[in-house]
């Protein structure tokens, strides 16, 4: 036993070297991700940058090519510089991109037009002055994860003072992201880290998520030694006190140890969650029930109709009209300059959801009996809420299954469309991952006052714990 027991010390005496200096980095990291996250463009703030669409040249749409019965997966009608253009992909063919007025194939966005969508853009934020191109960029820090359908991206730097640089894609002409210097600057020391994110080794996702799971495998054995062995050590002295038996570095590693090491074990095996290795908290069924909403998918007749009925209306300050299916018939979904967003039929008049609808739709879905199983909501529940930066998509339409261990769906309440599913799976996710590592149970634990108070020193004693086990190690070491 005493040989089991010197065998664990030495494993877990050593193996903090490594892995100790990147457990506090993930702590230190984790700190100022509670403040600035990682960059990414908003929807809103992307449409919000779009000119309206001309619907007087619009549409001349005979060089797509599809035949009437052709099922279309998306569409997507918006102002690219100047024109508009519409982007549109069927099943089993590659997506197409073409100029609504002239009807010719857009093939790829030049410096001057994306230059065109980067000044829209400026103009959104309050920002006058003329965008300068920085050159194309393939993969870089902030678009490492980005759609291989965008690449390469034309880069802008923003007439602003803060340093602000917008990425456009040259292959669709959509502006895809946007970073500012503070942002930057604060996610070489959050994100990046947090996440092993550098571009060389997250353009290979097999790899990345190899790399994080196994390190924090080995960063949870070395939690859960650490606890065992404090205990272990923490016992009754020669004066007859429980007490520590170290003093000076050994003493700050063993007692802070037995606190914050508990929830620097929870933030590791919850970190390890986070990833799903081996499909343990995978929710299932996602594309099927997509199917299930959405029905049959709309032919390309139906879509031109649609895109001709409203050239004929003619509907003001709408920059955005794409598709949305539901129930086996084409609904569109258009977004006007103020953001406002309204669900049109295929003659292109308004059509809200209605009661019967979701109802038709709650059973697809597998609700059963004659209760209403769909609500409004316009408050936080279990699943969908603010924590920090994160944001609850507020109002939302939940469809519930059954009572007990029930499955929840969230849907957009304009579109129908899905945005999230909570089976067995999704809760187990949200409980051991979010739960665990953001500690964010309740509202109260979601508070800023939480947040600031609580989180920050436990994160701060996490990393003085792991820092100082890496430096006794290192110490040892060296001797």
């Amino acid at each position: 036993m005493n040989g089991l027991i010197r065998a664990i010390f030495l494993i877990h005496r050593y193996m903090g070297i490594a892995i100790g200096v990147l457990m506090a980095v993930w702590c230190l990291s984790g700190v100022v991700m509670m403040y600035v996250p990682y960059p990414r463009l908003a929807e809103e703030l992307r449409t919000g940058g779009l000119a309206p669409i001309d619907w007087k040249g619009c549409c001349a749409l005979d060089a797509v090519g599809l035949a009437p019965d052709a099922p279309v997966v998306r569409f997507q009608l918006e102002a690219l510089g100047e024109r508009t253009v519409l982007r549109v992909a069927s099943e089993g063919a590659p997506p197409q991109m073409i100029d609504a007025s002239t009807g010719a194939a857009v093939a790829q966005i030049d410096v001057p037009e994306a230059a065109t969508v980067a000044q829209r853009f400026s103009y959104s934020l309050g920002v006058s002055g003329r965008p300068s191109s920085l050159g194309e960029v393939a993969r870089d820090q902030w678009t490492v994860a980005g759609s291989s359908r965008e690449r390469p991206y034309h880069l802008f730097a923003l007439a602003d003072d803060r340093n602000t640089r917008l990425y456009v894609s040259s292959v669709t002409g959509r502006a895809t992201q946007v970073t500012d210097g503070p942002q930057r600057f604060w996610n070489w020391l959050g994100s990046v880290p947090h996440w092993i994110y550098p571009t060389v080794l997250r353009q290979n996702p097999p790899l990345w998520s190899q790399v994080v799971i196994w390190t924090s495998l080995v960063g949870t054995f070395l939690a859960v030694t650490g606890i065992y062995l404090g205990i272990r050590q923490f016992g009754r002295q020669r004066d007859g006190r429980w007490a520590s038996p170290y003093r000076g570095f050994l003493y700050w590693h063993h007692v802070p140890g037995l606190i914050f090491g508990v929830f620097a074990l929870s933030w590791v095996f919850s970190g390890l969650l986070s990833m799903n290795p081996w499909g343990l908290l995978e929710t299932q069924g996602i594309s099927e029930d997509m199917d299930a909403l959405s029905g049959e998918r709309p032919r390309w007749s139906e879509v031109r109709s649609l895109l001709d009925a409203m050239a004929e209306k003619m509907p003001p300050d709408v920059v955005s009209l794409s598709e949305a299916p539901f129930g086996g018939q084409l609904f569109a979904v258009a977004v006007k300059r103020d953001g406002t967003r309204h669900r049109l039929d295929a003659s292109g008049e308004e059509r809200p959801l209605s009661s019967e609808e979701l109802t038709a739709a709650a059973h697809r879905l597998g609700a059963e009996g004659n209760v209403r199983a769909w609500e409004l909501l316009t408050r936080e529940d279990d699943y969908n809420y603010t924590v920090g930066r994160n944001e609850a998509t507020l109002p939302v339409l939940r469809v519930r299954t059954g009572e007990r261990n029930a499955t929840v769906y969230y849907l957009d309440p304009v579109s129908g469309r899905l945005l999230n599913k909570i089976d067995s799976g999704g809760r187990a996710y949200r409980w051991w991952h979010s739960g665990l590592h953001q500690l964010d149970f309740t509202a109260t634990m979601r508070t800023s006052v939480f947040r600031n108070f609580l989180m920050l020193p436990l994160l701060l004693g996490a990393a003085v714990v792991a820092s100082t086990g890496a430096w006794l190690g290192i110490r040892r070491l060296t001797r």
